[in-house]
């Protein structure tokens, strides 16, 4: 099996130009959309066992490490095997766009909640960028509910980081916090403001403004509680 052969075809230039620009990565971009890795994954995994595929790949090509993460996302196995798959793949993110598109493509994780909060609190230990965004990529996407909130807030509190892709998470994960829980959202930023980074607090309350979902009142109050 060739996969770079099967992928070829749809390269496009412009959009591997276009990709260069927004995603800092060490490997070789194709050029290959999203879509058609989907579709492309789809088509391998009714022709192969996903392991066939997973031995195939070249891991010097962007569009490879991407297509290991669709297939981790979509196959059906047990969480044990899985995660043994996603501790092998998580070394290779090196870029937001890999490791928010295969959280994403993660839907799986709505039916284990419980367990895969355990893994992920492990996975804290790691002080990667990449590892520490999976994680809090993984939160906001998955476990900003009723049950998981305060954990959240908690985890998000307690991480550390001089990474840019960290901060921008945590930043995001907390504007997805004042949109779903305002105001307990607000009690807690304002009780922890000396505890959080200025620039991830500033950052947070801006990316809150902008969305649809905060009214004109909250967003005036937000633009106040800004720290100068």
């Amino acid at each position: 099996m060739n996969i770079l052969s099967i992928l070829k075809p749809d390269i496009d230039k412009d959009y591997q130009k276009f990709q260069t620009k927004i995603c800092h990565t060490n490997y070789k971009i194709l050029g290959v959309k999203i879509p058609i890795l989907r579709k492309k994954c789809k088509q391998l995994l009714k022709q192969y066992n996903y392991e066939v595929i997973l031995n195939n790949l070249d891991s010097s090509y962007y569009e490879m490490i991407m297509i290991e993460g669709l297939i981790i996302g979509n196959i059906n196995v047990q969480l044990n095997t899985r995660i043994n798959l996603i501790n092998n793949f998580l070394p290779k993110i090196d870029n937001w766009a890999i490791c928010d598109i295969f959280v994403g493509e993660s839907k799986w994780i709505k039916n284990n909640l419980d367990n895969f909060f355990i893994y992920l609190q492990k996975l804290l230990n790691k002080k990667d960028e990449f590892y520490l965004r999976f994680v809090i990529v993984t939160l906001l996407t998955y476990y900003i509910n009723d049950e998981y909130y305060e954990n959240v807030l908690r985890i998000l509190l307690n991480i550390k980081s001089e990474y840019y892709y960290v901060n921008m998470a945590i930043s995001w994960a907390y504007s997805i916090l004042l949109i779903k829980y305002y105001d307990e959202t607000i009690i807690f930023l304002k009780e922890n403001q000396n505890k959080i980074n200025k620039w991830i607090f500033n950052k947070s309350l801006q990316k809150a403004r902008e969305s649809y979902r905060i009214n004109d009142k909250q967003k005036e109050f937000l633009k106040k509680l800004k720290t100068k």
